[in-house]
């Protein structure tokens, strides 16, 4: 079962490979169908991933004997609410799982889960839930219990040298950590406890550093609430052991019972770490796959919202690449036999509005998408730039690294991960971009001459070298500006081309101005290091005219801003 929210995942599967068409070029469709068969048609389309659904647009909102909103009623509403329920209760669970079970074992459970009603299906959910929540519950409340004695373990160590053997720590007794300005909190603290105790208490304290004091306070075992009142008010949070366990006995015999407790307390929760564990391991696949179908069900039950009906029909919208259209038209007459009416329609003012982008790269390049994905993808009917970042990339890296050696090492790293992890899709194009950039870096290490730096060279004086960079920086910086040069005009002149094919006019002039601008100045620096045929006159004629348009074009498009265009 495939979720809406990554139906693509199939078109990248069966896609048509066409190296001229990165984005795949898209079809608006409309399926006509009775109300009645509505839901069991957009789960079909959900679970083989046919098409991108879309909001279908209403000339008039609530009129009569108009199309109108689908809105869920009855059965489905109640169905709705159940799935987000069971939706939420997963959402919660699922991190508490200790253990993250495979994506085979995932796929194996929805599988089986699939063939659940669901009323069996929620009812699996909430006793999964349970267990995890009640597994977590045990092993949250132990580690809080370790937490405390821990604390107070630490306080008592930090007082204990002030008080002696002889006093017992019992319910008259609050442990207690002071930060910030010690000395004034000290100081209010046994103003208060003298108005009310005068000299029937003590406070142990011992300064750990210049901004923490740890202290212990005895007083009167009725004046509990008086003092736990005071700390209060002054902003002191005590750490109290009120347990008749630690009533009545010294320092060391409170430590010494701690000790016990912690060890007895660390041996429960190995125990259930343990029982964790593997109530993850037997159930940890099932919530995932749950998961899954469940967040399925509640996207196909809310995207009812984008589409229309009347008292008879539904009418559903979407998008479906245009290679893919026939083998769509084709499933849908055959599962419904002439239930279905499904047909392209126009996609507006503008052929790529509102169109979901599909890349259709080649299978060299599509690696290379993971670079990519970094950023928002393309807008439907603009450029892909990843197999321009493909060869970009490569080309770079091997200029930059070229040494023979630390390429070879580099393929061979990723041919082995390949054969560890090479099932994992995002570790294959990991796989296949490093095999690329040790390719580019043994080729540019063969043209410099390097093999592990100038190792070889040392033993080998006569190593083939076509291109020695340490020797010859002037002629690489001279590459880097020739590759900097086209990089920038091609930018412009894809910049034009799209300006103009989405029809924003103003734009393209501006890219056209500052194009033809450069163009006359590259000329021009060309002619000044008498670069031929540069620096003949016909020449330096087409450079002021190029000049000249440029700028004009720049102010009319700019205004007053064409002096910042110029400095572009």
């Amino acid at each position: 079962m495939q979720s809406l929210r990554t139906y693509w995942d199939c078109f990248y599967r069966k896609q048509r490979v066409r190296i001229s068409d990165m984005i795949a070029l898209m079809s608006r469709v409309e399926l006509v169908c009775l109300r009645s068969i509505r839901a069991e048609l957009v789960r079909t389309l959900q679970d083989r991933g046919l098409l991108h659904l879309d909001e279908v647009a209403l000339e008039v909102e609530e009129a009569p004997d108009f199309l109108s909103r689908v809105a869920l009623e009855g059965d489905e509403y109640t169905e709705l609410t159940a799935t987000e329920e069971a939706e939420r209760s997963l959402a919660e669970v699922a991190p508490l799982l200790t253990s993250e079970p495979s994506a085979f074992d995932v796929q194996a459970s929805i599988v089986k889960l699939s063939e659940l009603n669901q009323l069996d299906l929620f009812r699996n959910v909430t006793d999964w839930a349970e267990q995890l929540r009640e597994t977590t519950r045990k092993r949250v409340d132990v580690q809080d219990q370790l937490d405390v004695l821990n604390n107070y373990r630490g306080v008592i160590e930090q007082v204990a040298p002030a008080l002696g053997n002889d006093v017992n720590l019992g319910k008259g007794t609050r442990a207690l950590v002071l930060g910030g300005d010690v000395a004034r909190a000290v100081s209010r603290i046994e103003e208060r406890l003298e108005n009310e105790f005068g000299s029937d208490y003590t406070f142990h304290k011992n300064q750990t550093s210049k901004k923490q004091l740890v202290g212990l306070l005895s007083f009167p075992e009725d004046k509990s609430e008086v003092v736990s009142k005071i700390l209060n008010q002054e902003g002191v949070a005590p750490m109290d052991m009120s347990s008749d366990d630690y009533s009545d006995l010294t320092a060391r015999e409170v430590l010494d019972k701690i000790n016990t407790t912690i060890a007895n307390l660390k041996t429960d929760l190995g125990a259930l770490e343990g029982e964790a564990n593997t109530v993850s391991l037997r159930i940890g696949a099932d919530v995932l796959a749950a998961r899954s179908i469940i967040g399925d069900a509640v996207a196909r039950l809310r995207v009812a919202g984008n589409f229309a009906q009347s008292e008879m029909i539904a009418v559903i919208h979407g998008w479906t690449p245009s290679d893919e259209y026939d083998a769509l038209k084709s499933v849908i007459d055959k599962e419904y036999e002439g239930k279905v009416d499904v047909n392209q329609i126009d996609g507006g003012d503008e052929p790529h509005s509102g169109a979901p982008t599909l890349l259709q790269n080649h299978k060299f390049i599509r690696p290379f998408e993971i670079c990519m994905s970094v950023f928002r993808p393309p807008t439907y009917g603009t450029i892909d730039p990843t197999a321009m970042v493909a060869v970009a990339f490569i080309l770079f890296y091997g200029l930059i690294l070229g040494d023979f050696v630390y390429g070879m090492v580099l393929i061979g790293l990723a041919k082995f991960l390949g054969r560890k992890l090479g099932h994992i899709d995002v570790v294959k194009d990991i796989v296949t971009i490093a095999t690329s950039m040790g390719v580019s870096g043994a080729i540019f290490g063969i043209m410099y001459g390097e093999y592990c730096g100038d190792l070889l060279m040392r033993f080998w004086p006569s190593v083939p070298v076509l291109f020695h960079r340490a020797h010859e920086p002037e002629q690489l910086l001279i590459w880097a500006i020739y590759i900097g040069i086209f990089h920038v005009l091609l930018g412009l002149v894809l910049g034009i081309k799209e300006s103009f094919r989405h029809g924003h006019k103003m734009h393209g002039l501006e890219k056209l101005g500052m194009f033809l601008g450069l163009i006359a100045l590259l000329i021009q620096s060309f002619a000044n290091f008498d670069v031929a045929p540069f620096n003949s006159s016909i020449f330096t004629v087409l450079s002021v005219i190029f000049f000249a348009v440029g700028v004009v074009l720049i102010f009319y498009t700019m205004k007053f801003m064409g002096f910042i265009g110029l400095i572009e």
